[in-house]
């Protein structure tokens, strides 16, 4: 297997669907590779007789990847590929993207909160009923004052 893992290393894929395809062959291999490694466990830890299941410990190890995590990793290899001074210029921009990104979903946030303590505000005026504000669970109790 290592030769295999040098020979990738060495050629830079340029097509993005070869990539895709080393991916998901790669994606395989490990698969296989884990599947024989937790077959290898049951079979020296379970006595003879005993059904070879996988444990969830060991299911748990080969986990599906979604379209996210093979974007990155194909950014990744791309990013690699450049010079250093090109590659360290696209590490900064793309963290300059996900702070404003966070930034915004923090603000989205506050402002979801805000609304819903203005909510509450509205609620306590027009009822003298307790309210209890969701976000932290305390009850608010009014009486009116004459």
């Amino acid at each position: 297997m290592s030769p295999r893992r040098h020979a990738m290393k060495a050629k830079p894929l340029l097509n993005r669907d070869e990539l895709l395809q080393s991916i998901v062959r790669d994606r395989a291999l490990l698969n296989a590779y884990f599947l024989d490694i937790a077959k290898k466990e049951s079979q020296s830890t379970v006595p003879k007789g005993s059904a070879s299941i996988l444990t969830p410990k060991s299911a748990s190890a080969v986990q599906q990847r979604d379209s996210y995590d093979l974007f990155f990793e194909s950014a990744c290899i791309s990013i690699k590929s450049l010079p250093p001074k090109l590659a360290a210029e696209a590490k900064n921009r793309i963290s300059h993207v996900i702070t404003e990104f966070e930034l915004r979903a923090i603000s989205e946030h506050e402002a979801q909160q805000a609304m819903g303590k203005q909510e509450l505000v509205k609620a306590i005026r027009v009822s003298n009923e307790p309210v209890m504000d969701p976000s932290t669970g305390i009850v608010y109790e009014f009486q009116a004052c004459s």
